[in-house]
């Protein structure tokens, strides 16, 4: 039987002495993918996303809980309860190129102190409790757009393992072989046992720096489109080539990246968009560029305003190209609709930041989060911690051990009222 569902008294030597845990979990992390400045560079399926996944594996283990990896690769920390259904916790281990040390890892390595605590101080809990290691978030390798929680969801489409590949031409399904996982294997990782998925995650913006907050209860996440575009002109001499006469892809892009910007500052705050990748070709310091390939993030709470972004972004790509003479080509890498999460667990984060004496807002999330996708399966939410400075996907990303030590009283009481009480 599970414990009486009455929570320990939780106090600032719990607080700071799981926020220096999670601290130290953060460093031993790091050294897996570590580059210049403290940055990291961890991506799926990679040595480095080896090593760390059996870091990973080694402390939760070690914290006493059951850890198996599914069908792709992510890893889970499990807390048997009296019910088979799962409250789910945790976040991404993998990392954008040169990117930080707390995005992703911080939301795994909080789940894990919290369920740790749980474990020890309360005891076997009514429903099931499980830490998430996902194996892949970022798309920093592949295409490969939630990879992990996509697995557990279903989501992965037949031949999806073949047709990605990253930089080198390494097929998706090549690199999950390498490292000892089966592609075919990859529907036995989906889930029908999640009840609820709360995932903690730094920030990644100004606003709780900024407004003094040390918590931020996500409420939703905006919806995000990415086009690839492709401008197709014709290269010359850069010397002997007039003017008059040129069909410069990289000039068309250079006025479509410009336009793009003057339209995200139309339509103004929150909208968004940022052009993150462009090459050119041939790529010669004398030659006009033949052809210009990038990419179109644009973000907004808004379906509505979105679609009209979408619309007015496609107008001016093809403006451009009609004016200089150029033959465009669109693809669609995201079209992520924005997604509300669950009003009892957003309620149940909020009164746990009562209980925890911390200032705390509710806000949306700009950026992309598992919790998105396992949100169509189970009820989900998210909490954010402060990011320093604002700074995210850079080396120098960083959250005080003060806010981490803040944020795991929070998700324990959180987890706490879920799997522990009576629903």
């Amino acid at each position: 039987m599970a414990t009486t569902a009455v929570l320990s008294r939780f106090g600032a030597s719990d607080r700071a002495q799981l926020a220096a845990e999670a601290g130290h979990m953060i460093e031993r992390l790091r050294r897996h993918g570590a580059v210049a400045d403290g940055g990291v560079t961890r991506l799926v399926y990679s040595a480095e996303w080896q090593a760390a996944m059996a870091e990973v594996e080694q402390w939760l283990s070690e914290s006493g809980l059951a850890v198996r990896a599914d069908a792709v690769g992510s890893r889970f920390g499990r807390l048997q309860g009296d019910s088979p259904s799962v409250v789910l916790s945790g976040s991404h281990i993998d990392s954008v190129k040169q990117g930080g040390a707390y995005d992703g890892a911080l939301g795994v390595v909080m789940a894990g102190c919290a369920v740790r605590w749980l474990a020890d101080n309360v005891g076997r809990p009514r429903r099931t409790l499980e830490v998430f290691a996902n194996c892949e978030e970022e798309s920093s390798r592949f295409a490969s757009n939630f990879w992990g929680s996509r697995a557990i969801t279903g989501r992965i489409e037949p031949g999806e393992t073949e047709a990605l590949t990253d930089e080198q031409g390494v097929r998706i399904g090549d690199a999950m072989r390498a490292c000892g996982l089966d592609p075919g294997a990859i529907l036995s990782a989906r889930r029908k046992d999640l009840c609820a998925y709360v995932e903690p995650h730094i920030e990644q913006g100004p606003v709780l720096v900024e407004s003094g907050d040390e918590i931020g209860v996500v409420d939703r996440v905006v919806g995000v489109r990415v086009l690839s575009v492709t401008l197709q002109g014709v290269s010359g001499h850069a010397g002997t080539l007039p003017m008059a006469r040129r069909h410069d892809a990289l000039a068309g892009a250079a006025e479509i990246m410009v336009g793009t910007e003057r339209l995200a500052q139309r339509m103004g705050a929150p909208a968004v968009a940022t052009v993150g990748s462009i090459a050119a070709r041939p790529g010669g310091f004398n030659q006009v560029p033949g052809e210009a390939a990038f990419t179109v993030d644009f973000r907004h709470p808004d379906d509505q305003v979105l679609a009209s972004f979408d619309q007015e972004l496609r107008e001016l790509i093809h403006d451009v190209g009609r004016r200089r003479g150029l033959h465009a080509r669109l693809g669609q890498v995201v079209d992520q609709p924005s997604i509300q999460f669950d009003g009892e667990i957003c309620a149940a984060l909020e009164s746990s930041c009562v209980e925890s004496g911390v200032r705390w807002r509710r806000m949306p999330s700009h950026a992309g989060h598992d919790a998105q996708v396992l949100g169509t399966i189970c009820a989900a939410a998210m909490l954010f911690m402060p990011s320093q400075g604002g700074h995210s996907h850079r080396p120098d990303e960083r959250t005080e051990l003060e806010h981490i030590g803040r944020g795991i009283e929070v998700l324990i009481r959180t987890l706490f009222g879920l799997a522990y009480q009576e629903s």
